[in-house]
């Protein structure tokens, strides 16, 4: 949910609550305030009847008024006083029907006679006084919110706007682009303030970037002449025939740490390449005739374990960087062989949006969470730095591509690469 809608939900919900709220007060204190001022009507009313009898020593004459009826009936002496209001029900000859009305009911001695005298008024005109204040009221409310809900749309979007100007820039940007980026101008404090601090820390990323990048290039530069340095001279120690055997085991393992040395360093290298975007050119590629040519080229190393290989390859185009199809390739290749098991068997099979490579291998399952960490290796060691996997990870991610692996009972492994 974006934020300006989760707000206008809030300020509505809120604004609809203490509007209802307000209402019901509203009506609540009305009503109070017309009661007590019918009651004050019917205390004058009494005051002038009493009044009137104290002057002429007997009850005044009745008089017709709207929506007030006066009523006089003879009673007992009482023993105590009575005087009260309240409200109660009353039958209209004239309408037919109960209405309710305010009453105020009193004692009275009228030439020697005791009258209880009671003084109503009709409470439906302050009923339809009522209804009618709070028919407006809510229109009233209704409108006041129709009016803040598109007020708010409109307002919160074009306040939101350089907020969303800044994301767009931002998905767009890239460090290898080395490009500076323009958010553009607003008179919103907080958005000025946000884009100077993402120019501030964009500008430190593109110099860590060139940093890094410079440094993996140099580093891999300077590290692969010492390692042929080494590797040639092992190369002519490990030709000497006085060597004894220990001292011809000792070269030998020296030689083959120097090559892991520079394998690893180039597949770091790779991937820090890959991880820095530097791979960008991209092209269709018919997939089915990549894959025969490495078919081809692993062949004999196919042959050499006596490994049996199925194939299922239909037509596939994909889109992607022809040298980071080769090492996807390749690395997928050569995994599948080097944790296949002898006499066992690889599987490939291609659809037009879907590349499959199962081998045969150990009996269990590896480890989903992990298998495409560096340096993962499982519970085998086949002498390399576990970076292959990591590669194929990197690469698919760079790629557009989705790579997961699966296992089936009871020794095949799966990877599959989906586009």
């Amino acid at each position: 949910m974006k934020l300006f809608s989760k707000y206008s939900r809030i300020n509505l919900l809120s604004t609809v609550i203490i509007f209802i709220l307000g209402s019901l007060a509203f009506s609540v204190l009305l009503r109070y305030v017309i009661i007590s001022q019918i009651d004050e009507d019917l205390r004058i009313e009494k005051n002038e009847i009493i009044t009137s009898i104290n002057h002429f020593h007997h009850l005044p004459a009745i008089i017709e008024v709207h929506d007030q009826y006066t009523e006089y009936k003879q009673i007992n002496p009482p023993q105590q006083p009575i005087n009260f209001i309240h409200t109660r029900k009353h039958f209209d000859a004239n309408e037919k029907e109960n209405e309710l009305v305010r009453t105020i009911a009193f004692d009275i001695n009228a030439n020697g006679k005791w009258y209880l005298v009671t003084v109503s008024k009709s409470l439906e005109g302050t009923d339809n006084l009522i209804q009618s204040i709070i028919l407006i009221t809510l229109t009233i409310i209704l409108l006041i919110l129709a009016a803040t809900f598109v007020i708010n749309r409109i307002v919160l979007r074009r306040l939101w706007q350089p907020f969303y100007r800044t994301l767009q820039a931002m998905q767009q940007f890239r460090l290898s682009d080395s490009q500076t980026l323009h958010f553009g101008s607003s008179n919103i404090d907080e958005f000025e303030l946000l884009n100077a601090t993402l120019n501030s820390a964009l500008r430190k990323a593109q110099q860590d970037y060139q940093v890094l990048k410079e440094f993996t290039e140099n580093a891999s530069h300077e590290l692969q002449t010492p390692l042929a340095v080494i590797r040639s001279k092992l190369d002519i120690l490990i030709q000497n025939e006085q060597l004894s055997e220990t001292e011809s085991l000792a070269i030998q393992g020296a030689y083959d740490a120097v090559q892991n040395l520079s394998r690893l360093n180039q597949s770091l290298l790779l991937l820090a390449k890959i991880e820095n975007r530097q791979f960008e050119e991209s092209a269709c590629i018919e997939l089915e005739k990549v894959l025969e040519k490495k078919m081809l080229q692993c062949n004999e190393w196919w042959q050499s374990k006596n490994i049996n290989l199925e194939v299922a390859i239909g037509a596939a185009t994909i889109h992607i960087n022809p040298m980071l199809l080769d090492i996807l390739l390749n690395n997928l290749l050569s995994n599948a062989t080097r944790h296949n098991i002898h006499n066992g068997c690889i599987e490939l099979k291609l659809q037009p949006h879907q590349l499959q490579i199962s081998n045969s291998g150990e009996p269990h399952s590896l480890d989903e969470q992990q298998i495409f960490n560096r340096f993962y290796k499982g519970t085998s060691f086949t002498g390399r730095h576990g970076l292959g996997l990591s590669i194929i990870k990197q690469i698919c991610e760079a790629s557009g591509l989705t790579c997961n692996y699966y296992f089936q009972h009871p020794v095949t492994h799966s990877f599959k690469i989906e586009w």
